[in-house]
């Protein structure tokens, strides 16, 4: 059994939910996870949990709260210092043959600074890890993104990038590219074709998009804005795991913004996705580009949806089904392998290094 610590940004499930996947398949080795907001959660369901502090993204309007964002991360930088020393203080006590990062800030620097095998598991990294052709629009967003990734999220010493589009790393030896992470629950649920269509949003200030569902003949299954009393066509439910997945796996398409984790997720159960990308988000703009190349869905890039842009987007619903048929969205199993080989060649080297420091 070997000791691995999972550090893991908190502010939505996507990052956790990729980890906690690896986490149950590798039941057998002892995890010990870092990080903040729903991170804490896996303390109900058994696993060790130390608190720190994570810079998350806040939302406004369906787009980035730049201001919000930028002095909720200056308030953790400030602390910075205080919380380095104490991830360096458990990864000391703990002892891992092993370290996981999923977008955390602290404790890749405090591996790096220590000599440890530091893993990077996300998506993000595709845009400064691989080769991709990248649209010429949504340069201010790019820039917001692509800044804080290079400057506080890339120091660990290989990356695994995981993606529903084909893609391929700069440098092999430190980047490799897999499918795209199913989360915990979601194979154990087999899709069918419902009457309803399925609706996410991350940020519960995109009320605009409910003028657009009411004009449409469809019933709606509502996530992301809390309790509220049905509304004509729009059912809204609150945030439950469980029922999420059976209403995702069960309905006829997706409409969510540009998170990573639910459009994988759809494709996974053959459901076409209309992203509407929070805007200033890059990483979300670049998915719902690729659902467009890919002709696995659309996408729009305005705040104030058209009828016509969504009967556009159903007249070729039965395209996007067949073009989703032919990929490969399920990418745990090869992503577990390689990490079980790296553990072993891991613990292997630990042995010879003491016998020789015993010699």
């Amino acid at each position: 059994m070997a000791r691995i610590i999972a550090a893991v940004l908190g502010d939505s499930l996507g990052h956790l939910n990729q980890v906690l996947a690896v986490a149950q398949e590798m039941a057998q080795h002892e995890f010990l996870f870092l990080g903040g907001g729903r991170v804490l959660d896996l303390r109900y369901q058994g696993y060790s949990v130390e608190e720190i502090p994570v810079p998350g993204t806040l939302y406004a309007d369906n787009r980035v709260d730049i201001a919000g964002t930028v002095s909720n991360a200056m308030k953790i930088l400030l602390e910075s210092p205080k919380t380095f020393r104490r991830v360096r203080r458990i990864i000391k006590s703990h002892d891992p043959v092993l370290i996981l990062t999923s977008y955390e800030f602290f404790a890749p620097l405090a591996a790096l600074s220590m000599g440890r095998l530091c893993i990077s598991i996300d998506n993000q990294h595709f845009l400064t890890k691989c080769r991709h052709d990248a649209p010429k629009q949504q340069m201010l967003s790019r820039v917001l993104f692509e800044v804080p990734l290079r400057l506080m999220y890339s120091f660990a010493a290989k990356y695994f990038v995981n993606t529903f589009f084909p893609i391929k790393p700069v440098d092999s030896t430190i980047t490799e590219v897999f499918p795209p992470i199913v989360a915990p629950g979601v194979m154990e649920v087999y899709p069918s074709d419902g009457d309803h269509v399925l609706v996410y949003q991350t940020s519960p200030t995109f009320e605009r998009l409910f003028t657009l569902l009411e004009q449409m003949p469809h019933r709606f299954i509502v996530y992301g804005f809390g309790e509220r009393l049905p509304r004509k066509n729009l059912e809204f439910r609150t945030p439950s795991r469980e029922q999420f997945i059976r209403d995702l796996a069960g309905c006829r398409y997706v409409i969510t913004n540009g998170g990573h984790t639910v459009i994988s997720e759809a494709l996974y159960f053959g459901k076409p996705v209309f992203s509407f990308p929070i805007q200033l988000a890059y990483e979300q703009f670049f998915n719902a580009y690729m659902l467009g190349v890919l002709e696995y869905g659309d996408y729009c890039l305005g705040s104030d949806p058209s009828l016509k842009v969504m009967e556009e987007f159903e007249k070729r619903i039965d395209t996007f089904r067949a073009n989703i048929e032919g990929g490969n969205f399920c990418g745990n199993t090869k992503v577990v392998h390689r990490l079980l080989e790296i553990i072993q060649h891991q613990e292997s080297w630990d042995t010879a290094t003491r016998s020789q420091s015993e010699d």
